[in-house]
């Protein structure tokens, strides 16, 4: 009962082919195939940079921050990538703008792609950490190779200046401010829907990864939300076969 109760619950885990199939969404041919080329085969071309071994399909999109589990980073990627969009129907839909979604989704789907080279997994394969050697943050690894593969410059600085206010970088464009307030959502979303899941862990004693390994943050915010605290904390409970409550 406990397993069949857990496979219910089972977090869907996303792939490079999901990556893939919204980057055939890019109209223009050339900036497609970089897209592509550059997914499947995101490694650095700079000699010194060295391997971490985390994939880009198990990279969390932190380590203390949002998207901290293992397959956070391609959640994060998608969901920021879908939000861009919706974000760009609704301006073009009011005011009547002609938005370039290709720049959207090409700067959405790789502004976060070289964190995986600021990662190391933990011999249990359960956390990670930044790389005990540091070279190069990604947001300068990835900006670096975009211009090493010849990336329109349109594509470059909306990765640049993803961070918006906070960058080194400001956007310059409606692109840019787009895709930085969508990474914005998705992040700060899921980095309150963490800090719920730390608590609930906390409350019933077992190690939040347990938690991620079933449910995405967010769907346990939304329980909280419409259930409530101790409702959220029963489902828990009853979910990791914990006898009685811990207060």
């Amino acid at each position: 009962m406990e397993d069949e109760k857990r496979t219910e619950h089972k977090r869907k885990r996303y792939s490079l082919e999901d990556l893939i199939s919204l980057a055939e969404e890019i109209k223009d041919k050339d900036l497609r195939e970089k897209v592509i080329e550059f997914l499947k085969n995101p490694f650095p071309t700079h000699r010194d940079i060295e391997s971490t071994n985390v994939p880009l399909e198990d990279s969390p999109a932190s380590i203390r921050w949002h998207h901290k589990y293992k397959g956070g980073l391609i959640e994060h990627t998608l969901a920021t990538t879908k939000i861009a969009l919706k974000i760009a129907d609704a301006l073009e839909e009011v005011y009547n703008l002609n938005i370039n979604k290709d720049v959207l989704i090409a700067g959405g789907l790789l502004h976060d792609i070289m964190k995986p080279f600021n990662y190391v997994e933990d011999i249990e394969g359960e956390k990670y950490d930044h790389i005990p050697k540091f070279h190069l943050d990604h947001l300068t690894l990835v900006v670096a190779e975009l211009y090493k593969r010849n990336f329109p410059i349109e594509v470059i600085k909306v990765v640049a200046s993803h961070h918006g206010e906070y960058g080194s970088m400001k956007p310059d464009s409606i692109e840019g401010w787009i895709l930085h307030y969508a990474d914005t959502i998705d992040a700060f979303l899921n980095d309150i829907a963490i800090k719920i899941c730390q608590a609930r862990a906390k409350d019933i004693g077992i190690n939040e990864i347990e938690i991620y390994n079933l449910f995405t943050p967010l769907k346990i915010y939304e329980i909280r939300t419409r259930e409530g605290r101790e409702k959220l904390r029963e489902k828990l409970s009853e979910i990791f076969n914990i006898e009685g409550e811990k207060e």
